[in-house]
């Protein structure tokens, strides 16, 4: 749907920005910036009508291209409003613009327009590599609810959690050979994915180079790997992308509960949830009927739209996704209003909630604003 949203938007955006970027250029430069902008308009066309004919690296580089310009457009083209927002306020208040001068006026409108192209790739550059260098971010969580007072904790488990890869036509195999590289440098005892691993269409998964990465991941954590679904999982070829968890050599919960031991015999309560998307799946409170389970117990689900309930129930951990942190600013500003929170840590007493940013993006690999991450989280009990 982006790659549509990119279309439509550019064909308003580009004759804008092509009028207003031409009054400061010369007869011929202006010219050669109209024709840059047609010939990148065609090519977003010809994307978008193809780009289901190709799979292969090249078109999603294509088409990761094609979104990048289109969100530094917005960018670029909030500027330019911005500008001629003061410019109207000058004009009638201050009168700095006329002041200048004829002369002053064109080194200012190309001094402007220069700033405007290098804002323009330079936003390319950071939303890249937003998304291409994660965070790893580290938690450690005494469990004092299974911890005597004035003890010291003698048991631990590594969960490494990651939510939101969005495995398709941006997250492409050499992106997910880093993630998987990523997570398993942090030495888990078990992998925790908490849904959106496949973006839309399957046959990216599938790819042999993506499927043989995914079961070294699987595989690389002693106590297993638990996935649950998200909400991309049910776009398109819902049943494809849950067999994928199997045959990739993990767990999928789907509102049901996992003992995970570790190597050193040290056990915990897994709760995997069904995303919200499925409005028949088991209600929260059916997993914490009788008395508080004497393991640590955590709760894993991709929309974060149970997170006021982790005072109600006892769990030690909730883990969430799907908010990329709001990915492209001002995104999360729109998260914090549905949600309360983008991204980060709450606690409620000894309880922690964390929705990740995810470790990867939708739409492309273009984030502003935000950092891909995975999630450490060192358990003492």
């Amino acid at each position: 749907m982006v790659y549509i949203y990119s279309v439509l938007c550019c064909l308003f955006l580009f004759p804008y920005l092509g009028w207003r970027g031409g009054q400061a250029l010369g007869a011929r430069a202006r010219r050669l910036f109209w024709g840059l902008l047609a010939t990148i308009f065609v090519l977003f066309f010809v994307g978008l009508a193809t780009h289901r004919l190709f799979q292969a690296d090249w078109m999603s580089a294509v088409m990761n291209g094609m979104v990048y310009i289109f969100f530094s457009t917005l960018y670029v083209a909030g500027v330019v409003f911005l500008i001629n927002g003061l410019r109207r306020l000058d004009a009638r208040y201050w009168g700095c613009y006329a002041r200048l001068g004829l002369r002053g006026q064109r080194w200012l409108k190309q001094g402007l327009f220069a700033g405007l192209v290098l804002l323009f790739f330079g936003l390319m550059v950071v939303g890249h590599r937003n998304v291409r260098y994660p965070q790893v971010v580290h938690r450690r969580m005494v469990l004092s609810r299974l911890t005597p007072a004035g003890a010291e904790p003698r048991q631990r488990m590594r969960l490494v959690f990651f939510s939101d890869l969005h495995i398709g036509e941006a997250m492409t195999p050499d992106y997910v050979g880093r993630a998987v590289d990523l997570i398993l440098a942090q030495h888990p005892d078990v992998i925790l994915s908490g849904g959106d691993f496949i973006d839309h269409l399957s046959e990216y998964a599938y790819d042999p180079r993506v499927m043989k990465l995914m079961r070294r991941l699987n595989a690389g954590a002693p106590s297993g790997a638990y996935y649950v679904l998200g909400n991309h999982e049910y776009r398109a070829d819902t049943m494809a992308n849950i067999r994928y968890v199997a045959e990739t050599g993990a767990t999928l919960l789907r509102d049901s509960t996992a003992l995970i031991v570790s190597p050193q015999g040290d056990s915990l309560r897994l709760i995997g949830r069904d995303d919200a998307v499925n409005e028949a799946r088991r209600p929260l409170e059916s997993f914490f009927s009788g008395t508080p389970s004497s393991l640590p117990t955590i709760l894993m689900e991709h929309t974060p739209k149970s997170i006021d309930s982790l005072s109600l129930y006892p769990m030690d951990l909730m883990l969430c996704g799907h908010t990329h942190g709001g990915q492209i600013w001002p995104g999360q500003l729109l998260v914090w209003a549905r949600v309360g929170m983008a991204s980060g840590l709450r606690r409620e007493g000894e309880r922690e909630l964390y929705i990740s940013q995810g470790i990867g993006s939708a739409g492309a690999t273009y984030r502003i604003g935000t950092r891909s991450e995975i999630v450490v989280y060192d358990l003492w009990w």
